[in-house]
């Protein structure tokens, strides 16, 4: 807050155009240590089991992870629509979920087909049109370290943690991908619903 308050002040006096992109660069390298601390606090209460559920609300979790995508938005274009309900979970480790979801689909995704991410229902759905699972990689995705194209960057971790989040938070996740078609990731958001 201390080092936000003072680039304010700085920027709002300063003329210079260079000065103002070291200032940026400073505002840039205070978002992420900002964020590095939320992340450690983040795993310090799951660690302590701590309680991390949160209520808060589906379609503006979402529009957040989004942001972080707005790069890519001019080449492939990621849709929402999703309802404006409340959900009790662990908030942080949801949006990771999202956003571990939204990277598989466009890693995977081909010719900037569009990514789509809506609701059915209780269950949210992120679908793409992308390479597609072919059957039998679908028994091995949750695997860690598994990757179905191993020239695409990445680890292959983050369905296996999605599997581990969704599981600990009973929420049902089924997949349904057809080779060269595309694939759709359904997470049963059931037992998250605040009923009102």
């Amino acid at each position: 807050s201390v080092i936000k308050a003072n680039l304010q002040l700085l920027r709002a006096h300063e003329k210079d155009e260079k000065k103002q992109k070291r200032l940026e660069r400073i505002s840039l390298a205070s978002d992420d240590l900002y964020a590095l601390y939320q992340e450690v606090d983040y795993y310090i209460k799951k660690e302590r089991k701590a309680n991390v559920k949160e209520a808060f609300f589906l379609d503006e979790a979402i529009h957040s992870v989004l942001q972080n995508y707005e790069d890519i938005a001019s080449s492939t274009l990621i849709s929402c629509e999703v309802l404006h309900v409340k959900i009790l979970a662990d908030k942080r480790g949801f949006m990771k979920v999202i956003s571990n979801l939204l990277n598989n689909a466009i890693k995977y995704n081909r010719d900037h087909n569009p990514i789509t991410i809506i609701q059915r229902g209780n269950a949210l759905v992120v679908k793409d049109e992308g390479i597609g699972i072919g059957e039998a990689e679908l028994f091995l995705i949750f695997n860690r370290y598994f990757q179905a194209d191993a020239t695409q960057e990445g680890y292959g971790i983050g369905l296996s943690l999605v599997k581990a989040y969704c599981d600990h938070f009973k929420i049902p996740l089924s997949i349904n991908s057809i080779k060269d078609k595309g694939t759709e990731v359904i997470l049963d958001l059931s037992n998250l619903l605040i009923k009102t």
